[in-house]
């Protein structure tokens, strides 16, 4: 009895192992044996038993992408990797088997999808002509974490995809596109409504009960070619038939899977068997039939679990579909919410007006859309509100005005919001310029003033309270009233959107004389406190203001710039002559404060001086005063023109008076003459030396043989009176004459009175100023003659055998020669008459030290001779008829003189001089014709 069991189990083992065998047997075992069985029984030619050469192993040598997840399609590129789609035969990508998804395109190239490669690994292709290929490239497999079906997650797992170990299917590796045509030209996809009203029931998803061949065609081949699509009709066709080879192929490829299921198999019929023999009974299939029942009611709950949570996730995705319908509907509040608070106004008014246009329609006549379009409202009146206040804000803003008030006509806010923005206007005029003539009435110093625009003003702190406040006052009335009148005269053209009451034209009037008329009585009391008549209201209390006598000019070019403003606006005549009546006040009070500021100006104008000069022709180097002194006198000149001369446009004529003529003439004559004065100063200002700057560059010609002085270096106080002296006379003779000639063009009365007034003024600075310099350069030459002629104890009576000229000569020479070069860098012209004055004064001085020698030895009397007749010879060309005089007196003073001068050791001795002095002598006789080293 314990052995039939026993019997029966043995034989059911046999009986399996047999059927194993026969399958192993069937199968070639393994896909290794298949393969190699393959390589090993095809050689080249298709022999039998051959074996592959290694020339002709597969070779890869590019994969893209080098890494991936499963599924991912790669490209692998190389040698040698197939003759034909029979000939590819096996691929093997980090050690797992990629055939079944792989498709050959040509020997370099083989498009495959990977499986669960872990790692990195090598690209192994296995071909029947070349057999097992090798590989310089290799492939990173990822991992994806797997979700199992009992565990939550974000997103819903398709249950299609096959994420087991070893997958049998190639469900899950389906081509993007069957056809494996190029996409290019196919850009622009079929319209979808199109493809829906011509296919109502089909669908153009390959996987889709409901799939359609011709929606999938024009989705996504609708531009290619029918020729191109018959490539890919054989493409796919050649595909199909080589997957499709039968339960066999399928089992070899999928040997190890089911020789797995069959040992599995196996186990439990061991098992089986020794649970009957165990137990003794056959109840084990009631308890087998419990266990499974067990496991199936836990798997149910599972599933069940599994397809409540898919229950919930269509239900979230059919309120997510609603929620993009009427998306624009949802958030619409939180929309307005924000752009409303960016002030982005328009786009709220428009979604508002398109979302208002929606909720006509009768699906939208539910609760939650009830609730939102609640929701809507509450945030348009929250923007009636904002818009109310942003239109009565000020300072207002005109442009942003007429768009709040086409805003509040759209959003229906109930009043007349054109009529309410011009009264916040009118009353943001009148309390700007009553602010800021408060402000600056009463103390010292303007503070900042919110409600004026920026002005050149502000740069400069100096300029009094009254000046400042004309500037911001007028700054007032030129930037708002424009917007003021132009928003009036729109609201009564029907250019606002808005119903216009015609009967406020009065009141609009009444409005723009009242700003006018504060404007005037606010300069009034400003500029003229005294003519006030008790104005109590506008009286301007600051006793510690700057003088505003030299700034009425800038005062009244303000005004009058209102004034321009205001004619461009074309008001009623009454509120122009309110203007022009104000104009004319201030002009004629500027009269005289103009003509006595200039007189004061140009004697300041030393002051301005800089010595960094130019040179002009034959008036040599010019510094820049005369030319300011043109200048200021120029532009005063035009100012003056300006204001009392040229009459403007639509200003009351001013110069009609006899009495202003005679005083502008006079006045005029005491300006130019004050440049005297100015000049004068500077004889003294430079005494201690200073900075003059000489422009030497291109002053000097290329035949010229004079060494300029570099520009900058510093001069003695004497260069500056040799410039002082060029400017005197290049203001008589070019200077004047201009001015003279402007002053007429600009049409003034005859100024040739003042212009010769103005002459004889600086001839008396030019002669004192000559003076000045001669006595300057010559005093320190002729003071060391004596010294250096006296130098080393020497003695006339004791003087040894003469071998040349002293150095008293030399050095008086030498120090002559600074003057020249000093004169000739200036000014050339001056050069003559300079050296006369220097030569003469030494001629006096050499007269003097030869009276007062003693005695002369023979040899004292032969050096006197020479040093005399060589600097006779040197300075020949500056000696006048005084210095001829000393010079003969001189020489009389010297025994045996006359005789000595003819002397073959005198000569020989002045001809030594001339050739070891050769240079100083070229200096004094090159400067004479205008050149010097």
């Amino acid at each position: 009895m314990m052995k039939e069991p026993s019997n029966a189990s043995d034989l059911g083992q046999r009986t399996h192992r047999a059927e194993l065998s026969r399958i192993s047997n069937a199968l070639n075992v393994s896909s290794t044996d298949i393969t190699r069985r393959k390589v090993m029984s095809s050689g080249p030619g298709g022999a039998s038993g051959g074996v592959s050469s290694s020339n002709n192993k597969p070779l890869v040598t590019g994969i893209s992408p080098k890494e991936g997840f499963p599924g991912t399609k790669v490209t692998i590129r190389g040698e040698r990797l197939g003759k034909s789609p029979n000939d590819f035969i096996g691929l093997q990508i980090c050690g797992v088997d990629c055939h079944l998804t792989a498709e050959w395109f040509s020997p370099n190239k083989i498009v495959a999808k990977t499986l669960l490669c872990k790692g990195l690994g090598e690209i192994v292709v296995i071909t029947t002509s070349g057999g097992v290929g090798t590989s310089t490239v290799q492939f990173k497999g990822m991992q994806e974490a797997a979700i199992p079906p009992h565990k939550e997650s974000a997103v819903w797992v398709e249950e299609a995809v096959s994420v087991g170990p070893r997958p049998l299917s190639m469900a899950a590796y389906t081509q993007e596109d069957p056809l494996q045509l190029s996409s290019e030209g196919n850009e622009n996809k079929f319209p979808l409504e199109e493809l829906v009203e011509l296919f109502p029931e089909g669908s153009g998803n390959l996987r889709a009960e409901n799939f359609v061949p011709a929606w999938f065609l024009l989705e996504n081949h609708h531009m290619t070619s029918f020729e191109d699509l018959k490539c890919g009709l054989k493409f796919l066709d050649r595909k199909v038939k080589s997957q499709t080879e039968g339960k066999l192929t399928f089992l070899k490829e999928n040997v190890s899977s089911v020789m797995e299921q069959l040992d599995a198999l196996l186990l439990v019929k061991e098992k089986f068997d020794r649970y009957v023999v165990e137990k003794r009974g056959s109840g084990y299939l009631i308890k087998i039939d419990e266990s499974i029942g067990v496991c199936e009611k836990e798997a149910g709950k599972l599933f069940q679990e599994v397809l409540a949570r898919k229950d919930r996730a269509d239900v979230t995705r059919n309120a997510l579909n609603g929620f993009h319908r009427f998306r624009f509907i949802f958030s619409l509040p939180g929309g307005m919410e924000k752009s409303i608070q960016r002030g982005e106004y328009d786009s709220a008014i428009n979604d508002y007006i398109r979302a208002k246009s929606l909720f006509q329609t009768p699906e939208m006549d539910k609760p939650i859309f009830r609730k939102f379009r609640h929701e809507i409202e509450i945030r348009v009146q929250n923007l009636r509100d904002i818009l109310q206040k942003k239109l009565v804000e000020k300072p207002p803003n005109s442009v942003e005005q007429r768009r709040y008030i086409g805003h509040l006509v759209i959003l229906e806010c109930g009043f007349d919001p054109a009529w309410a923005c011009i009264s916040c206007h009118y009353e943001f005029l009148c309390n700007s310029m009553r602010n800021c003539f408060a402000q600056f009435a009463s103390v010292e110093k303007s503070k900042e003033n919110i409600l004026r625009t920026p002005s050149k003003i502000d740069a400069q702190a100096s300029y009094p309270n009254q000046v400042q406040f004309i500037d911001a006052l007028s700054d007032v009335f030129t930037t708002y009233l424009p917007d003021f009148w132009h928003l009036c005269l729109d609201y009564f053209n029907g250019k606002l959107p808005v119903k216009c009451e015609f009967g406020k034209q009065n009141e609009v009037k009444e409005m723009m004389t009242s700003i006018v008329q504060l404007f005037a009585t606010l300069v009034s009391s400003c500029l003229f406190p005294n003519l006030n008549d008790g104005n109590i209201e506008y009286s301007w209390n600051d006793d510690k203001s700057d003088s505003i006598i030299e700034w009425l000019p800038q005062c009244l070019s303000y005004v009058r710039d209102v004034f321009t403003e205001l004619l461009s606006l074309d008001p009623p005549i009454i509120m122009i002559d309110i203007i022009r009546d104000l104009l004319f006040s201030i002009r004629s009070y500027s009269l005289d404060v103009m003509l006595h500021q200039m007189s004061l100006e140009i004697n300041e104008l030393y002051k301005q001086e800089t010595w960094a000069s130019e040179p002009n022709g034959n008036y040599g180097f010019i510094t820049q005063l005369p030319s300011k002194f043109e200048s200021h006198v120029g532009n005063s000149a035009k100012v003056i023109k300006e204001t009392l001369l040229q009459k403007y446009y639509e200003e009351k004529p001013l110069l009609k008076s006899t009495e202003l003529r005679s005083r502008l003439t006079e006045n005029m004559g005491n300006s130019l003459a004050a440049f005297a004065y100015a000049l004068e100063m500077l004889i003294s200002q430079n005494q201690d030396g200073g900075r003059v700057k000489l422009n030497l560059n291109n002053h000097f010609d290329e035949n010229s043989h004079m060494v300029p002085r570099k520009a900058g270096l510093p001069f003695p106080h004497s260069a500056s009176l040799l410039l002082l002296l060029n400017n005197c006379s290049y203001t008589k003779e070019v200077i004047l004459p201009q001015i003279h000639r402007v002053l007429i063009k600009l049409g003034f009365p005859d100024m040739g009175d003042a212009i010769q007034n103005a002459k004889i003024a600086i001839q008396g600075v030019e002669t004192l100023t000559f003076t000045k310099y001669t006595e300057m350069k010559y005093e320190p030459v002729v003071g060391k003659i004596e010294k250096f002629m006296y130098a080393e104890q020497f003695e006339w009576e004791n003087c040894l055998q003469p071998i040349g000229v002293r150095p008293y000569i030399t050095k008086t020479l030498l120090g002559m020669i600074e003057v020249i070069a000093e004169v000739t860098t200036v000014s050339e012209k001056l050069l003559s008459v300079v050296m006369t004055q220097v030569v003469e004064n030494v001629c006096e001085e050499l007269t003097r030290l030869f009276s007062c020698v003693p005695k002369f030895s023979e040899q004292g009397e032969v050096q006197a001779v020479l040093d005399v007749s060589a600097f006779q010879e040197v300075v020949k060309d500056f000696i006048n008829s005084n210095s001829r005089t000393l010079l003969k007196e001189t020489f009389g003073l010297i025994p045996r003189a006359n005789n000595l001068k003819k002397c073959r050791e005198v000569l020989q001795l002045l001809e030594d001089y001339r050739k070891r002095t050769k240079l100083q002598y070229y200096c004094f006789a090159s400067s004479t014709s205008g050149h010097f080293m």
